[in-house]
């Protein structure tokens, strides 16, 4: 792990989300600090939906795939949509899947193990005046309650159907430093809590 390593995610699949779509425009000013970044897609893990009866005949390997990136990026940035006020059920799933044990696997027997100790900032994206907001607001007990660490700033970005370029980056150099204040704190914290 590498203390400037940072993992941003969306919590959708949808090929034209506003929260995907700020998952990349944050990752390249996460790059433009200096920071080493994986944008991960969801989309590119075959996972299930959880049921405890299908996990008894065996963890799925990109379950274990998702585990093993969580745990080697000590800061994340989530991007969470709001369906119905709350986050999404992908990101439910994604989340329930990568804190359940791994029976008879020890490096995978601790469910908290990929979030335990993690800085995550929480950014949203909506066309919404709140600009997910409310996803935010949820989100955050399930992560402390997996032992993660949450940045006080986060940022919900309205009118997203208009707030970024061809190029998919933030148009207004506002959205930006708003962006670029999250991922800074993260790393901030996340450096500090490793050397402590």
């Amino acid at each position: 792990m590498h203390k400037n390593s940072l993992l941003v995610f969306a919590g959708s699949m949808r090929q034209q989300s506003f929260n995907r779509r700020l998952a990349h425009a944050t990752a390249a000013i996460a790059r433009d600090t200096g920071a080493e970044v994986t944008l991960l897609e969801l989309s590119d893990f075959d996972i299930p939906m959880y049921n405890a009866d299908l996990e008894a005949q065996g963890t799925p390997a990109d379950v274990v795939r998702l585990k093993q990136i969580l745990w080697e990026h000590p800061a994340w940035i989530i991007c969470s949509p709001e369906y119905n006020g709350s986050y999404t059920a992908l990101l439910k799933n994604t989340i329930d899947w990568a804190s359940s044990p791994v029976n008879g696997n020890p490096e995978w027997q601790d469910g908290t193990k990929p979030f335990r100790g993690k800085v995550v900032g929480m950014l949203s994206a909506s066309n919404g005046g709140l600009g997910g907001l409310r996803s935010q607001s949820h989100l955050a007990p399930l992560l402390v309650n997996l032992e993660c660490w949450l940045a006080p700033k986060a940022f919900a970005l309205g009118q997203a159907s208009t707030a970024f370029d061809e190029a998919g980056a933030l148009v207004q150099p506002a959205h930006r430093e708003r962006v670029r204040a999250v991922v800074d704190q993260v790393l901030w914290a996340s450096a500090r809590l490793k050397a402590a």
